[in-house]
């Protein structure tokens, strides 16, 4: 442990690290300098002593809504160490939703960015006591009670920085709204024990983030992995943390690492998979031979080789781990980051569990595996079938949420008998303690004969083809069917010179082709029947997640 808690509690965790990092640099956009962890704890402070001057108190919610910035991080810390609960949302959620999570979160105030306070109508703010700005902490709306509030707090409360508030291990921190593939987001309640706890688990797992890391997010903050793992465990670590102030599209990140140089990198596996289908397979489709030879395991390996020192020199010559979850990693990425030699680990996680369950250290990863259970974290597979062992993933910890926020028919559905949390993924783990995620059993597809298939499964064969950049399977009719959204940009340069309508066979004649290569990889019961050309990328969730329910048949 890095630094000693007397509890695990947001004020404890936060104040003790600025108090170990005080001269350390903390956080701060690519491109500007950082402010120090002293400062840091200095603009909580201000901005708590706004907070209880209109009367905020222990135990009410409130509302963050912005990109990722370090205002947001004095923010998040500001409503927490005061005892208050944070409700992050996602910016790219969409305005029905976030106003849903407004009037369901009943939370009393709110931090906005200016740009979604003027773009959206979100009308139930209106009825708040207070809505700061978050680019400069200016006040957008003030009900009248509240400013006879702050005229009151101003003059019998005699300000003080710190905690002032007795905080417990227990006591609810946040409600998270995951960005759920279904429909409604549900609101996770994560205590100040979960997150302490979770953003301490990681960084001493993964054995990446020290005092002298300089680490680049590129998750969105109101995401459980870019606020617990990343910027929780940053300040864990007494790391400094930078953010993008435009999304990562490649050449945004490229252009931000070369600035930069980070020693760790955090994001979601579709960073890696743009890079490897915009950045690495373009460069090798440019020679004939190159191609051929991608076709064979050793020549491939080579090819891997000599692209990754490129990419390494892309990503500034001193990255020492990208820290890789959110969803499933392409077995073709992968492969290319393990030939490549760059050094990365894969993780597994869900909003309800703070996020981390399962990691591993860079030189400890195993193919296929997302990791060990990180520190006091159990794992169980239950009813594991007989022949492969895998089955339903359940874990317990105090990294386990309290509860979906005021919906108990969802929370006697997730929580076994004897307090377990049910995933809902299936997976096994193997003789090591490695955990091997398998899919959703939402999604699972029964074959003909009863046998379980994954859908996750046949789409990370499919994808394996350079051709392939998403994949979605499903059952249609008893028949497993692909939806593929090929990658057209491969497609052009390989078959560069060919008509429109050659270029329509083509595709055609590609994807029959990848059907056939791709079951000679499958059992018979779960080999695909039909290819449909997805000519759009799919529909996705702020997360990045294929929202499913939107291609199945109806």
């Amino acid at each position: 442990m890095r630094i000693e808690l007397e509890k695990q509690t947001l004020d404890h965790f936060f104040y003790n690290s600025v108090k170990k990092y005080s001269s350390n640099k903390a956080l701060a956009f690519v491109g500007e300098e950082p402010l120090t962890y002293k400062e840091f704890g200095e603009q909580v402070d201000s901005l708590k002593k706004k907070l209880k001057s209109f009367s905020v108190k222990k135990g009410q919610k409130i509302l963050l809504l912005g990109d990722n910035s370090p205002n947001w991080c004095f923010a998040f810390m500001a409503i927490t160490t005061m005892g208050a609960v944070v409700v992050p949302v996602l910016v790219d959620f969409p305005e029905a939703d976030i106003n849903h999570i407004i009037r369901h979160s009943e939370a009393a105030a709110a931090f906005i960015s200016d740009s979604i306070y003027t773009s959206m109508d979100l009308t139930p703010l209106s009825d708040f006591k207070i809505v700061f700005s978050l680019t400069d902490f200016s006040i957008l709306v003030q009900q009248e009670q509240a400013e006879k509030e702050e005229k009151k707090s101003k003059e019998t409360e005699k300000e003080k920085s710190g905690s002032e508030v007795e905080i417990q291990e227990d006591d609810l921190a946040e409600i998270l709204y995951t960005s759920g593939t279904t429909g409604h987001s549900k609101g996770v309640m994560l205590a100040h024990k979960s997150l302490v706890s979770n953003g301490m688990t990681g960084i001493d797992s993964v054995k990446a983030v020290n005092e002298d890391s300089i680490v680049l997010s590129l998750l969105p903050l109101a995401h459980s992995y870019g606020s617990t793992s990343t910027f929780l465990g940053a300040v864990y670590a007494g790391a400094v943390l930078y953010f993008l102030k435009r999304k990562p599209s490649p050449k945004i990140l490229i252009d931000a690492m070369q600035k930069l140089k980070p020693t760790v990198l955090t994001g979601v596996p579709l960073v890696f998979e743009k890079i490897y289908h915009k950045r690495v397979l373009p460069e090798i489709s440019k020679k004939k031979l190159l191609r051929w030879l991608l076709n064979f395991k050793v020549s491939r390996k080579f090819l891997y080789r000599t692209a990754g020192k490129k990419v390494m020199e892309m990503f500034g010559g001193r990255l020492e781990c990208a820290v890789i979850g959110g969803a499933a990693l392409n077995p073709e990425v992968e492969a290319f980051l393990r030939d490549g030699r760059i050094p990365f680990t894969n993780g597994y996680g869900l909003s309800e569990c703070a996020p981390l369950v399962s990691a591993s250290p860079v030189a400890e990863t195993r193919i296929g595996s997302v990791g060990k259970p990180a520190g006091g974290v159990d794992i169980k597979i239950v009813n594991p079938e007989p022949d492969t062992g895998i089955g339903e993933i359940y874990v317990k910890g105090p990294n386990v949420m309290q509860g979906y926020y005021k919906n108990p028919e969802e929370n006697e559905k997730v929580f076994s008998e004897d307090g377990w949390l049910i995933t809902g993924d299936r997976g096994y783990l193997d003789k090591d303690n490695y955990l091997f995620i398998r899919g959703r059993s939402k999604t699972l597809i029964l074959g003909p004969s009863g046998e379980n298939i994954f859908p996750e499964v046949v789409e990370e064969k499919l994808k394996e083809s350079p051709y392939v950049e998403e994949a979605l399977v499903y059952d249609d009719d008893g028949k497993i069917t692909a939806r593929i959204y090929p990658d057209y940009d491969f497609i052009d340069q390989t078959f560069s010179g060919k008509s429109e309508a050659q270029m329509v066979n083509t595709i055609r004649k590609l994807l029959e082709d990848i059907r056939k290569e791709t079951n000679t990889k499958l059992p018979a019961f779960s080999q695909v029947s039909r290819i449909i050309e997805q000519e759009e990328p799919f529909e996705k969730t702020p997360t990045n997640k294929i929202k499913r329910l939107l291609y199945l048949p109806k």
